[in-house]
This record gives C-alpha cells, structure tokens and sequence, in this order.
C-alpha cells in the first residue's frame, strides 16, 4: 500500500484560494516593483515566516494529511490517526512467481511519528532563492513518511514464511519395488536466506519505499544420508523375515492371527546414521511398528486393542531374534451404568461379573452403601480381572449351580471334578477371570487355617484373593469340610480333593483363564 496515497484525504481541509490568489497579486506587484519589490518581497517572507515560528509552514502534507500551521504535537497527533491504515500496508516477500504478503505490523515496520514531523517542519526552511522561497510559500509539499524498523520482529516474520518457503532435504530411504527393497536416493533441499531477506526489508525501509518487494534468495541444503545402497542387502534379509501375531481374547475365546511378511516389515526400515558418523544404519521405526499394531487393533472390533507399548516390544524384540510368533495381550474399553431404582453396589458388580473391591476403586469418592437413583458409575475394563497375558490352549470352567469343575486342553475335557464353592453369605463370584499367582501353601489369618495348593483368582477385598484349592487344614491338623465336596460350603473359595488339588496345582500356570459359571 503506498503511504501517501491512504484514505486520510477525505479530511483534508479547501483551500483559501482567495487568500492565495490575494498573495500571488501581492508577489507579482512585489516583483514588477524592482528593487524595491525585493525589498518588500523579503519583509513578506520575514513576516509570514515570523507567523510559522515553530509551526509547519502552509502547504506541507505528509501521508495525504495537511500539516501546515500546525505545531509539532498537533502535527505528531494527526499523524497518527492517519498512520492507523499503514499497519495493514504489505510487504511482498517474491519467489518468481510466488510471494507472500505479510503486513508492515507483523513485519515491525512502523510510521516514525516524530521524525516525520521533523521533516514537515523543516520543508519551506531549506533555504535557497528568494524567488523560491517565495514560490514554496503557494505550492503544495508532500513530505515523504519516515519509516522504521524492529529488525527482531522481522526476522520472525521472515520465519514464518520461511517455514513454507523452504524446502527440507529428503534422505536416502529404501522402498519395496515388488519383491525387491531398493535404495532410493536422498534429495537436496533448499532454505531461505533469512540474513539476505532480512538486508533487503532494512535497506527498503531506509529507502522509505512505501511499496515494499523483497525477492527471496535461498540456500542449498544437501541430505544428511544421500545414497542407502550399502544397506540393500541387510534391509531386504531384515524385510524378509515373518512374524506370527496372535491375541487370544479371553470373554470371547476367540483367537486372531496375522502373518506379517516383508510388505509389511519394509515400511518399518529406515536408514539413519551410525553413532560414530562415519557409516550408515539400518533402524527399525518404532512408531511405524505401532502403527501397524493399531491398525490391526481395528480390525478385531468392538473396542478392542492391545497394550501397545508392551506389544510393541515383543513384536521388535521377536523381528531383532529372526523373526517367529508373538502373542499379544487383548484390551478392553471401560463403560458406565446408571444407577436404577433398588440397586445395590454388590448387585451391580456381580452383574458385570466384578469383585465389588474393583468396582469401588474404579469409582472413587462414592459411599458404597449408598448410591443415588441416576449416579452413574465407571465400570472397569475387565482387564482388571486378567492382568496377565492369557495362557491359551487351557482353561478351567467352574459351575456354581452343579458343583462341578472341568478342566479343558486344546479343547479336550482333561478332568471332571466336584467342588465345593462359597455359601451363601460369602457366595464365590461368577465370572470369568485367571489364575493370577501360585501359592504352594497360603495362610488365610481371618480364620486361622491353611489353604494347600492354592491358585489366586480374583480379588475379592483390597488383601485378599478368592482362589482354587485343596480341603483347607485347620490349625489342629484336620481337614476343613471334607466330606462336602460337590455342595457349597466354603467363605468363597473353590474348594478340591486334597489330590486333584496337586494336580491341578501342577497343570495350571500363571494365566490360565478361569471361567466361573452362575
């Protein structure tokens, strides 16, 4: 935008034209006069200018603003008003045929207020002829705007058009061709010249150019890594193995499965240099890895994942040995429920197959004993119930209403054995969860007995697990409910014969999936 072309004519004052024709008639005769009209134009000039001591002279404008006759604050007043529309004036940054238009606020330029006035008012006292003098008393004068600089605020306004002018050097790669891993070459890039644009914006504002054009200059930018062929052959050995991924997702006993072979691995692989500088290195993109793991997370639905950074780890760690199976740990999302009408938090918890200690700790700062109609509660994810990776090809189905446990291999029924589970008042919950730890011979101090061969299966308080184990032994020796077995009669517990106890005990590893049935 050109400064003395700004909108602020509109308030410009009419002239006197008879006050200036009046003057001219009085110039003239001063002069046809002779020698005695120079003596009386130079009592004029005294005179008129005696009457702009310490104002601007007539005729002066600056920014389309007339100045004369005002004195300096009045003159540095104006100014401003009418340099309002010079912050949203342009700066055209140029590349060829592309340019960017950044304004003077952004860039830092400013009107300085000041030393414009300081131009006003000396127009028309530059000394010279008298003829000339007289004659700048009746011609207009534009004084030109003087223009300043923050170079600061420049030079980050430069860098942001800098951020989209330039263009970064692109490193050598590599890239599946078919069934080939080629080495794709590294490509220059180029950065702007920030000192350079800088120099130019200055030396235009010290020219006071009001129409502002900067052509932009770059600098060559060469890759870091600019030829991977060296890494060809190690690449495309590291591409060629396969990985066996499996999830077992225990609510469901479904199992999923996914080969992943060189299409995929390929686009893990990038090319980086050695710690020492002095050679190349093949790496392995960790995110890359996880990216593939979530976009397979997708495809098993209904708010599924994995615990992608444990996932992640097994699956690089199984690539770095050679490749083989990994299986993975299946998540589950959390949901909510609103409270109804004779709820109870007991009730609620068994009905999401959850020990009412989880279901509290998931809600922190409700009163178990007393829920609102309408509250709403977290419902954990039942990966609270099986922290472990599940063990899969076995699992123990428990039935609450038959008093009978059935222990499946592959799908082979193993063993069919009676249970005892809890009475009624300290019932054991159904559910499905896992065996969670292993104890040879646990203490129960609550009521002073020992609980041989004992399998941890679910938390049912903030100390301690219901579990699977043998006929408890009393502090004197005896055995606690034997007889009993195939009706409920334990404090929760799922209670065996003292030898399928052992059995089971030695069968069952950490993370066998444990089905309790109503």
């Amino acid at each position: 935008m050109n400064a003395n072309s700004t909108c602020c004519d509109a308030r410009r004052p009419r002239r006197n034209y008879r006050y200036l024709i009046a003057s001219l008639a009085v110039l003239f005769l001063l002069l046809a006069l002779g020698d005695a009209g120079l003596i009386g134009a130079r009592v004029y000039l005294r005179r008129n200018e005696a009457r702009y001591d310490g104002r601007i002279y007539p005729n002066v404008h600056a920014l389309g603003t007339p100045l004369g006759g005002l004195a300096p604050a009045e003159a540095a007043a104006a100014l401003r008003a009418a340099a309002d529309p010079t912050e949203t004036a342009l700066l055209i940054l140029r590349d060829g045929d592309k340019q960017w238009a950044v304004s003077w606020r952004e860039a830092g330029v400013w009107l300085d207020v000041e030393a414009t006035v300081g131009a006003a008012l000396a127009a028309g006292r530059e000394g010279g002829s008298l003829p000339a003098r007289l004659a700048g008393w009746f011609r207009r004068r534009d004084v030109a705007p003087v223009l300043a600089i923050d170079p600061a605020t420049a030079r980050a306004a430069l860098q942001r058009v800098a951020a989209e002018a330039s263009a970064p050097a692109v490193d050598a790669t590599l890239r599946l061709e078919g069934n080939r891993l080629v080495a794709v070459p590294g490509r220059p890039g180029r950065a702007m010249d920030l000192d350079a644009a800088l120099s130019g914006l200055v030396a235009a504002v010290a020219a006071q150019e009001t129409r502002m054009t900067v052509d932009l200059s770059y600098h060559l930018v060469a890759p870091r890594i600019p030829d991977a062929t060296p890494l060809e052959a190690e690449a495309a050995a590291v591409a060629g193995r396969r990985l066996e991924l499996s999830a077992y997702d225990v609510p469901a006993d479904a199992t999923f499965a996914w080969t992943l072979g060189q299409e995929t691995i390929a686009t893990w692989l990038r090319v980086k240099e050695a710690a020492d500088g002095s050679s190349l290195a093949l790496e392995v993109d960790r995110q890359a890895a996880r990216a593939t793991l979530e976009a397979l997370a997708a495809e098993m639905g209904e708010g599924r994942g994995f615990r992608f950074d444990e996932a992640t780890d097994q699956v690089l760690a199984a690539l770095e040995a050679g490749g083989g199976q990994v299986a993975l740990y299946v998540t589950h999302l959390e949901r909510t429920y609103i409270v109804q009408p004779g709820d109870v938090l007991a009730n609620i918890a068994m009905s999401h197959g959850l020990p009412p200690a989880i279901l509290v700790e998931a809600n922190p700062g409700i009163d178990p004993g007393w829920l609102n109609v309408g509250q709403e509660l977290v419902i954990p994810s039942p990966d609270a119930l099986w922290p472990e990776l599940p063990v899969r090809g076995k699992r123990i189905v428990i039935s609450i209403s038959r008093q009978r446990m059935h222990v499946y291999e592959n799908g082979n029924l193993l063993y069919d054995w009676p249970v005892s589970t809890g009475i009624a008042n300290s019932p054991t919950l159904p559910g499905v969860f896992q065996v969670l730890k292993k104890v040879d011979n646990a203490y129960a101090s609550r009521w002073n007995l020992w609980m041989p061969h004992f399998l941890a299966v679910y938390r049912a308080g903030p100390d301690f697990y219901n579990g699977i184990h043998a006929l408890p032994i009393l502090s004197g020796g005896g055995r606690l409910w034997a007889g009993l077995l195939g009706r409920p009669a334990s404090y929760g517990c799922i209670i065996l014969g003292v030898q399928e106890a052992a059995t089971l005990y030695e069968w069952a590893e950490v993370g066998v999936p444990v089905i309790i049935e109503p």
